[in-house]
């Protein structure tokens, strides 16, 4: 099985392409301009044509809703016209999956002027949650990026947390069991406050 995956959570993006459950490609591309605009040229500059691809896996964030409407509605548009399955993932998700680390795991990252963070434990993840000064007990895990760096007293931070990558791995083994993958039609960005 071959899947592409997106992620445009932030103003930069990457593209990963994931075969029978290994990494075959990881793109990243931080430049001045729009997601909308570089997606296409990407895709045309590596020679990746969606029709190649048995499957798709795309970020509803946490992130900037405007890059993540463009990637979601992107992927959800070629997997229909092309009759493909997507599976949709969360990157506060995947960091706290794919990193091991003692429990309680709280990843977190910084969107704008907000930290949004989950707290993993065992099998229980948290609601995303607004980071508003209180107390934190577990081991904190982000990217580089992320101004806050002592928001627990463990800290995990890696230089660079290629999300689709991850995604599409998470993507890879979640449509083993369920070969449809996710609801089209439910896909949406990860929205923390209602939209206005």
């Amino acid at each position: 099985m071959r899947i592409l995956s997106l992620d445009t959570s932030f103003s930069t993006f990457n593209l990963s392409v994931v075969e029978k459950g290994e990494v075959k490609l990881i793109h990243y591309i931080n430049s001045e301009k729009k997601t909308l605009e570089l997606l296409p040229s990407a895709l045309e500059e590596l020679k990746l044509h969606p029709s190649d691809f048995d499957a798709f896996a795309v970020s509803i964030g946490v992130g900037y809703l405007t890059s993540l409407r463009i990637g979601v509605t992107f992927v959800k548009t070629i997997a229909y016209i092309l009759k493909k399955p997507v599976v949709s993932y969360e990157n506060l998700f995947l960091l706290a999956y794919f990193t091991s680390a003692p429990m309680p795991r709280i990843p977190y990252l910084a969107v704008s002027t907000n930290l949004l963070y989950r707290i993993y434990n065992e099998d229980h993840f948290s609601e995303v949650k607004i980071y508003k000064g209180e107390k934190l007990q577990g081991t904190g895990i982000t990217v580089r990026t992320s101004k806050y760096t002592e928001l627990t007293s463990e800290q995990i931070v890696y230089p660079f947390f290629p999300f689709s990558a991850y995604g599409g791995i998470y993507a890879y083994e979640k449509l083993k069991n369920n070969p449809e993958g996710d609801n089209l039609f439910s896909i949406e960005p990860l929205y923390i406050k209602p939209p206005v």
